[in-house]
């Protein structure tokens, strides 16, 4: 396939938005940095052009966890393959999990026997229905507390499938108030992280995904502007 090719199957996909918009007030986890987008130039105050200055933290908004982010001197984002950044992808309906709940290895393996197997490289995106409770200060509460997450079982078995990518709409993957076991066995075998997803629910079981971060060096993580391609139906 040639890249005019690509470009046209592109084209008479569906595209969904999977990216939070970053904004002031936007929910953060508790120690780090909050979003600011303040201006410096504005042609509305006679300057010849507009810009911001941003202030944010590497896990701001929707965004990427490399390895570096919980493993001291692992890959930094900037030095991860950019074909790890898309590829197919399995959309797995987690929304039974409920608050604190976790997402297991049998309910994976479940979920395969009724939709498609996992494969290597794949992408698994959980949809825990987390991004209904998603709003700015001061109505974000609901979305920092309480969430979902996938279990460490359930990660070994992604780890061990050779996943390249596990990713979920809530705040993080691991459940809130955890000890982060997905992360630590997930991250340390170069499986990327993505959180914060939203519009999940809007897809169906097998996409393309792309989410590709900034090129930060030694960064542990970035925002990502994520998107889903499907056939049209």
């Amino acid at each position: 396939m040639n890249t005019k090719d690509i470009a046209q199957a592109l084209n008479n996909m569906e595209a969904v938005d999977l990216t939070l918009t970053m904004e002031e007030g936007m929910p953060v986890w508790p120690t780090h940095q909050h979003f600011f987008h303040n201006i410096v130039e504005s042609t509305e105050l006679g300057d010849p052009a507009t810009h911001y200055a941003i202030t944010m933290g590497e896990h701001c908004g929707t965004h990427m966890d490399a390895p570096r982010h919980f493993i001291t001197g692992a890959t930094p984002v900037s030095d991860v393959p950019v074909k790890q950044f898309m590829g197919h992808a399995v959309k797995i309906e987690a929304t039974q999990v409920g608050p604190l709940g976790l997402f297991h290895k049998e309910d994976i393996m479940a979920w395969e026997k009724d939709h498609v197997e996992i494969q290597k490289d794949d992408i698994v995106l959980l949809h825990f229905g987390w991004d209904a409770r998603y709003g700015v200060k001061p109505n974000y509460d609901d979305f920092l507390k309480d969430w979902p997450g996938l279990a460490q079982d359930g990660a070994q078995y992604l780890a061990e499938k050779g996943v390249k990518i596990v990713g979920c709409d809530a705040l993080a993957l691991d459940v809130f108030a955890g000890t982060d076991p997905t992360h630590k066995t997930l991250l340390p075998k170069g499986i990327l992280i993505v959180e914060n997803l939203y519009n999940l629910g809007l897809l169906p079981d097998e996409v393309f995904f792309v989410a590709v971060p900034l090129k930060i060096k030694d960064g542990s993580g970035s925002p990502v502007h994520a998107v889903a391609f499907f056939e049209k139906k």
